[in-house]
Order: C-alpha cells, then sequence, then structure tokens
C-alpha cells in the first residue's frame, strides 16, 4: 500500500516537476524581450525555438522510453530542463537564445511523454481514473514555479539568480523523489498489442484516424495555453500598461483555476463523463480569451484567465487518456503521435499570435485562439461521444 502510494506521487510530482520549469518561464519572458530589443513578431519567432525542439525530440522519445523506461527519461529531461532555463537568463545572443530554448523544449517533451506513459500505465494497473489528478501535479507545479520566480523577482532579484535557485530545488525533487517511477514498459506494451486483431474490429475507426484527430485537438488546446504562458505577461504589460514586476502574477489566475479543476477531475468525470467534461471546458476556454482580449482592464485578464484555466484543466488530460485505451498500439506510440502533432501547437501559436498581433493586435489574436478552442468542443463532442 505504502510503495502503491509512493508510485503514485511520484507520477504526480513529475507532472509537477514540468509544470513549474515551464511556467517560470512566464514571468521571465517579458525581461528576454524587452532584454533582447524584439518586437513581438521577432519575439514570436523566437519562441518558434521551443516548439522545433520539442518536435525534433520527439521522434526519439518514444524509443528511448521503450528501451530505457519512463524514469530514466523523466529525470534526465527535468534535470536538462531546468539547466537550459538557467542559460536562458544568461544569454545576451538571439542564436544562443535560440538554441537553449530548442533544448529547453526538447527536455519539455522528454518529461512530458514520460509522465503521460507512465500516468497510463498507474491507471491500468489500478483500474480507476487518474490522469486529471496527475495532470493537477503540472498545474500545481505551475503555481509553484510562476509564483516562485515572480516573488524572486518582487523582491529584487535578477531573472539569472532566480533561475539557479530554482535549478537547486527542482533538481533536487528530481534526484530524490522520482524514484519511485516505473522502470520498464515491457510488459504494458504486450499487453497492448496482443489485442489488435480483436480491436481492429471493434473499432474500425479508431487508429490512426482517432489519433490523428486527437493530435489536431491538442494542438489547438496546447497552442492555446502556450499562447497564454509566452504572451500573457507581455498582453498584460503591452495592452492593459501592467508593471513587468507584477504581471507574471497575472498567470496564477489561470494556474491556480487549472489545479483546482485538475485535483477534482477525476471526481468530475466519473460523475459527469469524458465527453462533456471535454466538451463543457472548451466552451469556458473558449469564452475565456473572447473576455480577455475585449474586456479592457484588468478584471477581464483575471476573468478570462480564470475561466480558462477552469475549462482547460481536463481536456488534455482526457484525450491523453482516451488514446491510452485505444488497442493495438503501444501506449507510447500513440502518446508520442498525439504529443507530436500537440506540440505543433506550441511550435505555431507564438508565431501566429506575434504576426496577428504586428498585423492588428494582441486582443485580435487571442479572439482567434477562442473560436479555434471552440471548434475542440464541436469536434470532442463528435468523437467522444461515440465512445461514451
Amino acid at each position: 500500500m505504502e510503495n502503491s502510494k509512493k508510485m503514485l506521487l511520484s507520477n504526480q510530482l513529475s507532472f509537477g516537476i514540468l509544470g513549474a520549469l515551464e511556467a517560470a518561464w512566464a514571468p521571465m519572458a517579458p525581461f528576454v524581450k524587452s532584454g533582447l530589443k524584439l518586437d513581438d513578431a521577432q519575439f514570436g519567432q523566437l519562441l518558434l525555438s521551443i516548439g522545433l525542439g520539442s518536435i525534433i525530440a520527439l521522434p526519439t522519445v518514444g524509443p528511448l522510453i521503450s528501451r530505457f523506461g519512463p524514469r530514466l527519461i523523466a529525470m534526465l529531461s527535468c534535470m536538462t530542463l531546468a539547466i537550459s532555463l538557467v542559460c536562458v537568463t544568461f544569454s545576451s545572443s538571439v542564436i544562443f537564445m535560440s538554441v537553449m530554448l530548442a533544448i529547453f523544449g526538447a527536455s519539455l517533451i522528454g518529461v512530458d511523454v514520460a509522465s503521460n506513459v507512465n500516468a497510463v500505465v498507474m491507471e491500468s494497473i489500478f483500474k480507476r481514473p487518474l490522469m486529471s489528478g496527475f495532470h493537477g501535479g503540472y498545474s500545481f507545479g505551475t503555481i509553484v514555479g510562476a509564483l516562485f520566480v515572480a516573488m524572486l523577482l518582487t523582491v529584487g532579484l535578477n531573472i539569472q539568480a532566480s533561475s539557479m535557485l530554482l535549478l537547486i530545488v527542482m533538481g533536487s525533487l528530481t534526484l530524490w523523489d522520482l524514484r519511485p517511477l516505473v522502470k520498464d514498459v515491457k510488459e504494458f506494451n504486450q499487453e497492448q498489442v496482443a489485442t489488435k486483431e480483436q480491436t481492429t474490429k471493434k473499432h474500425k475507426f479508431a487508429f490512426p484516424a482517432v489519433i490523428f484527430v486527437l493530435g489536431v485537438l491538442c494542438f489547438i488546446m496546447y497552442g492555446s495555453e502556450g499562447a497564454l504562458l509566452h504572451w500573457g505577461a507581455v498582453f498584460a504589460t503591452q495592452n492593459r500598461g501592467i508593471n513587468p514586476e507584477v504581471a507574471g502574477y497575472f498567470y496564477l489566475f489561470f494556474a491556480f483555476a487549472m489545479t483546482i479543476t485538475r485535483f477534482t477531475g477525476n471526481k468530475i468525470v466519473t460523475k459527469c463523463g469524458r465527453c462533456r467534461t471535454v466538451v463543457v471546458g472548451a466552451i469556458m476556454v473558449g469564452f475565456g480569451f473572447i473576455i480577455t482580449a475585449f474586456l479592457e482592464n484588468s478584471f477581464g485578464m483575471m476573468l478570462g484567465f480564470t475561466l480558462i484555466g477552469l475549462g482547460a484543466g481536463n481536456i488534455v488530460p482526457q484525450l491523453v487518456s482516451f488514446a491510452g485505451t485505444i488497442k493495438g498500439i503501444k501506449v507510447q506510440s500513440a502518446i508520442s503521435v498525439i504529443n507530436a502533432l500537440g506540440y505543433s501547437g506550441i511550435l505555431l501559436a507564438p508565431v501566429i499570435v506575434g504576426h496577428i498581433s504586428n498585423l492588428s493586435s494582441l486582443e485580435i489574436s487571442f479572439a482567434v485562439l477562442g473560436t479555434a478552442v471552440f471548434f475542440v468542443a464541436f469536434v470532442s463532442f463528435l468523437i467522444l461521444r461515440r465512445k461514451a
């Protein structure tokens, strides 16, 4: 029993470290943008490096997890993620910054896929919904990471010192507390692939069509959440006139709301079902972006960011969990395919937001994102109701 609890807590912590290190970038972004003297389009192109690094890493993550297991890949990726973030804060060159952000992006996908593969195995072992709770660890981590760095910046530390302190804390947690993660997924993969012929008859449209469509939905959700991460603090300072030292706190409205939703997500899914949870959540996210864009004050940002967090909390976890139930394909392969498309959203969304902003405004960029998420609600309803 105690060992089971350690396995679950370790998986939740792996998501938490991912969230903390990813969100720590949010309050740093305005300083990097101003330090390199970049306009919106140029900053968007710089952020392209994060998504590019993720896409380059994706083909290798699944095979590496098959060979070495989620535990080793998660631990190594957490360490390189923290180190690359430190290097980003010390960079004064756009080229070096691009390389470090690419490594940052590659490390993100390593932790992400390893943690999700481990989570799908845990759901198989414990025979109950766990994914939203695990992703709650990610959301709680985003609060810790963003708040930790924002507070350090508020009291006068620079982004270099803040990132180094974050490395010490997250590195220690990685080395000591991720050891209970799954070492090997070979046995689980054999069970999945062994049912290939049987499930092909039962789920004629399940693969590859559903995997592809799920990836497109994750593309939109990853892109919209990533846009909030990369552009939220910039939007606060540039479009709402908020001081850069406190702009990072607005991201916390999103992070707190998402954390609440994810820690209650397993119960929500059990009571309401996967389809209703995802569809209603996507509608909330869409309205959150619209409110943020067109309610021109700080309250509008707080309300919009909160709605986005509440709605988005269970969308990606449930899409990933659903993908993990599709038989006849290795779980890490299914998740890698979905993340390949999903992280393409991270690759393209910052650039798209930057260019739309240059042509019109960041408000219009956020409105476009909201419209795209309404599309997620519609398609999710069509797919998930057939599998309910």
